[in-house]
């Protein structure tokens, strides 16, 4: 496996967030920044019978902007923002290419209901320009625009979680065979079996468990195609409450495939309600970098 160099930061403040991100965005061995910016859910709207962005600020139902509010906050605007700001960043200091990625969480809050695989495709269908608060930001850019956007090869404008997930799923059969993922058959599961990584202590960390792909998986899958799509430089602007797994999923990522020459920086500012500044910052904000 590689070595992986990896350091992590506390930080107080929106200022020192950036300061240190900024910071990090000194270095000749990059042409390109990847941000992972703006990242929602999928929430079910019962009088459309659709699924829409999990964005309050542009929920026209009451009844859902409230509970989306609740739920997530400022994080999907204010992380659009502070990437916005950093691509800027990118393209006037060092005069270099900065693209932003959408990561979409399609699973968690869509009607489990046998109908989850067409509320999905519905939205996708028709989801063919950045949602309004979204496009009303990045039109105040003079770097950035909509051609900016990092396509995935499922979607012009998003990375999918479920189709990640999938992809994860193919890639962890190869992995096991390879021997560098490990495969256990559930003693009190009868013909269910768990896909596992080893870390460098030791310890097992569940990846795939009776064929249901965790957020590991998926963020692995999400860095190997960046790198696929030559991104070598890569922010992500995290929910705090999956840091961990998406922590897991770098190490992963870095130590399993051949990604050499890669950097992953993230970090978590809210994600669980914060409607602030002084609620994000208040508890800390974690910053932590991988390189190999």
């Amino acid at each position: 496996m590689h070595q992986i160099r990896a350091s992590e930061k506390i930080v107080f403040s929106e200022e020192e967030l950036l300061d240190e991100l900024r910071g990090s965005m000194h270095d000749d061995n990059f042409n390109e920044v990847v941000i992972m910016a703006g990242h929602f859910m999928l929430f079910f709207d019962a009088a459309t019978k659709r699924l829409v962005p999990g964005i309050f600020e542009d929920i026209e139902n009451e009844v859902l902007k409230e509970q989306v509010r609740e739920r997530v906050g400022i994080f999907p605007t204010y992380t659009w923002d502070l990437g916005v700001l950093l691509g800027d960043h990118y393209r006037l200091q060092h005069n270099k290419s900065a693209k932003l990625l959408l990561l979409v969480n399609d699973w968690q809050y869509v009607p489990d209901s046998g109908s989850a695989g067409d509320y999905r495709s519905a939205f996708y269908e028709t989801f063919n320009a950045l949602p309004p608060n979204y496009l009303s930001r990045l039109s105040v850019s003079n770097q950035l625009s909509e051609k900016d956007i990092l396509p995935s090869r499922r979607h012009t404008l998003t990375f999918p979680e479920t189709w990640l997930r999938y992809r994860f799923q193919n890639a962890a059969t190869r992995l096991v065979k390879a021997g560098k993922l490990q495969k256990r058959f559930l003693a009190d599961k009868p013909g269910k079996s768990e896909i596992s990584f080893t870390d460098e202590s030791g310890s097992s960390l569940p990846l795939i468990s009776c064929g249901i792909t965790g957020c590991a998986g998926e963020i692995t899958e999400m860095i190997s195609e960046v790198h696929r799509a030559a991104g070598r430089y890569l922010v992500i602007l995290a929910p705090a409450e999956c840091q961990t797994p998406i922590r897991t999923g770098i190490e992963i990522a870095l130590s399993v495939y051949d990604l050499r020459g890669m950097k992953v920086l993230v970090t978590d500012p809210g994600g669980s309600g914060e409607m602030s500044r002084e609620e994000i910052y208040g508890r800390g904000v974690s910053l932590a970098s991988y390189q190999v």
